[in-house]
């Protein structure tokens, strides 16, 4: 009996991408500069307007001419912007697009040598089996499941390619005649216009939830679009994914990175535009750091998000927020909001502090993924010694900032929902408790370390909104920031009224405070030297910080609360302990504690 095994045809033949991801760079690059001459003409017209002692029809006429070259040379500008956006973006799908085609391309491979072998065992086969014709006859079923998936995943990444092109001739088509990009539609892609004049687009008040909504709505072509034209915008938006955000706000670096070093080499860089430059470089370094970092305790590459990028914020000190891991998939996710002295330039130094907490909380953990981020979103104290420092103002300006960040990340997640841990050190630790008593920051478990007080009028942590049980405290005994804290009866102690609320490390507040003391501290002299300690490796804080954000605070090193006798000071237990160094969650650590 002849029994037909039908093989699928080889199919499909894989087209790649066309073009260049660096040449599409270099073009953007180029673009991004000629906007600068623009602004910079532009910025000189509207100076000069004024001429003193110049007056007259003739002054008339040229103060309305240095105006109109001023505007538009400000819109051609704004134009070359935003079609440098939409090309750098297009260099950036083009990457992704390439890789996506190498893994189609590896998986046809794969497929045509499964069919070779096929082919041979069945002109091989000589009074075969039932059983070995149906194991023929499974094995060419398989390849026809597999050719077909494998053809809808290439006409997928023919949609994509088509999009990416279509993108980018609509922009430069629009940028061709004078009359429309001075026009009042500018050069906006339609898509991408189209898309933000709907309700719950960014940009136009929308809450969190309802800019989530919106996304949900688009298109996968309307995104892309939004995304390269509008990166300013959406980089910036609660509720959109972290994957947007990112996507969004590396266009934005890529463009300040271009267009300030233009001006920095051409010495027309203003004093803000500088220190815009520097956050902007910084933002840079600090991100290549979370993309490069490898799990030790996997071998994986996480990858980092760039979250928030405003660097021109606060008068130059910036708003940043960088994060190891998947924000948008996380099984538990760790934000830490730092304290005083701390600016946009500090991003690589922050960044590598979360993907410390990313890496304990990895170690001794339970197999859960993890995303940690720090964010840089309020304007920190300058100074140990300066009155913001010694003020609630800005830890409640940006307990409301963090709390509306919160928002947007549990938005972007809206039935996926992580476990979320906030981290507040130093004067973010008060920050953290304003936006925990102020606004109910929508998180798990609160952290703070390093705390110089958690917010006037918080006596209890029942009053930060997750429930005592939920509130971890780590404090150095030799960190003079906290011990800055107001203590019993007697009040701020030492440096009096320079606490900013309640230790919460003290018995009283009804805290779990767990260990924190680092094996480099003198045994004997508090000062400033151990406050920035609470994230290095290998040390106990950074171990039990690791536990809280994976989710096992049953896991967690206690230790002895401080306490205010009334017949003398407050008095730390942990001063007389020996500290460890074994806790970090480091994968090369041995020995110890079990």
């Amino acid at each position: 009996m002849t029994v037909t095994i039908r093989i699928p045809a080889s199919e499909p033949t894989i087209r790649r991408p066309q073009g260049d991801p660096g040449s599409v760079d270099a073009v953007a690059r180029a673009l991004y500069v000629a906007a600068g001459r623009y602004e910079e003409f532009g910025d000189l017209a509207a100076t000069a307007k004024a001429v003193p002692g110049w007056y007259g029809d003739a002054y008339d006429a040229y103060a309305a001419a240095a105006s109109r070259a001023s505007g538009e040379h400000a819109t051609m500008a704004a134009t070359l912007k935003r079609v440098a956006h939409v090309c750098s973006g297009h260099g950036d799908t083009l990457t992704d697009l390439l890789h996506d085609c190498d893994a189609l391309e590896d998986t046809k491979v794969w497929l045509d040598g499964s069919r070779d072998n096929l082919v041979a065992d069945v002109a091989a086969a000589r009074d075969a089996t039932p059983e070995e014709v149906a194991a023929l006859q499974d094995r060419a079923q398989n390849l026809r499941t597999g050719y077909r998936s494998l053809v809808l995943d290439h006409e997928a990444l023919q949609r994509k390619v088509r999009a990416n092109e279509d993108l980018m001739r609509t922009a430069f088509e629009g940028a061709v005649a004078l009359e429309r990009i001075l026009g009042p539609g500018g050069t906006a892609d339609p898509l991408a216009s189209g898309a933000m004049g709907r309700p719950g687009a960014p940009g136009h008040g929308a809450s969190p939830t309802q800019v989530a909504e919106w996304w949900s709505t688009l298109t996968a072509a309307e995104k892309e679009a939004v995304v390269a034209t509008y990166p300013d915008v959406v980089g910036c938006a609660d509720g959109l994914p972290a994957d947007a955000r990112d996507q969004a706000n590396r266009i934005t670096l890529d463009g300040d990175l271009d267009l300030l070093a233009g001006k920095e080499d051409d010495g027309t860089i203003s004093s803000l535009e500088a220190r815009t430059l520097a956050n902007a470089r910084a933002a840079g370094t600090a991100l290549d750091r979370a993309d490069g970092y490898v799990d030790p305790t996997t071998g994986e590459t996480p990858g980092g998000q760039l979250w928030l990028y405003d660097p021109g914020a606060f008068d130059g000190d910036g708003r940043i927020a960088v994060a190891v891991g998947d924000l948008d998939t996380a099984d538990d996710v760790a934000v830490r909001v730092p304290g005083i002295t701390n600016d946009g330039q500090d991003a690589p130094t922050l960044t590598q502090e979360a993907i410390n907490v990313y890496q304990s909380a990895t170690y001794r953990g339970d197999g859960s993924t993890i995303a940690s981020m720090m964010w840089l979103g309020y304007d920190a104290p300058d100074a140990f010694y300066d009155t913001a420092t010694l003020t609630e103002g800005r830890a409640e300006d940006g307990g409301e900032r963090f709390a509306d960040a919160i928002d947007g990340l549990r938005a972007s997640r809206p039935h996926d929902a992580a476990h979320l841990t906030a981290i507040g050190h130093s004067y973010g630790s008060t920050t953290l408790a304003h936006a925990a008593t102020d606004h109910h920051v929508a998180v798990d478990d609160l952290v703070l370390v390093g705390s110089p007080g958690a917010g006037g009028g918080v006596d209890h942590a029942s009053e930060l909104g997750v429930g005592a049980d939920h509130v971890w405290v780590g404090r150095n005994s030799e960190d003079l920031v906290a011990a800055l804290g107001d203590h019993g009866w007697v009040g701020a102690h030492t440096l009096a009224g320079a606490g900013l609320g309640n230790d919460p490390s003290e018995d009283d507040f009804g805290a779990h405070r767990f260990e924190a003391e680092d094996v480099t501290r003198s045994g004997w002299h508090r000062g400033t030297g151990q406050h920035g300690n609470y994230f290095n490796v290998d040390t106990e804080s950074l171990y039990n910080i690791g536990r809280v954000v994976d989710g096992h605070g049953g896991d967690v090193r206690l230790a002895d609360h401080t306490y205010d006798p009334w017949y003398e000071g407050p008095q730390d237990p942990e001063q007389d302990r020996t500290p460890t160094s074994d806790e970090a969650g480091r994968s090369d650590t041995v020995g110890g504690r079990p």
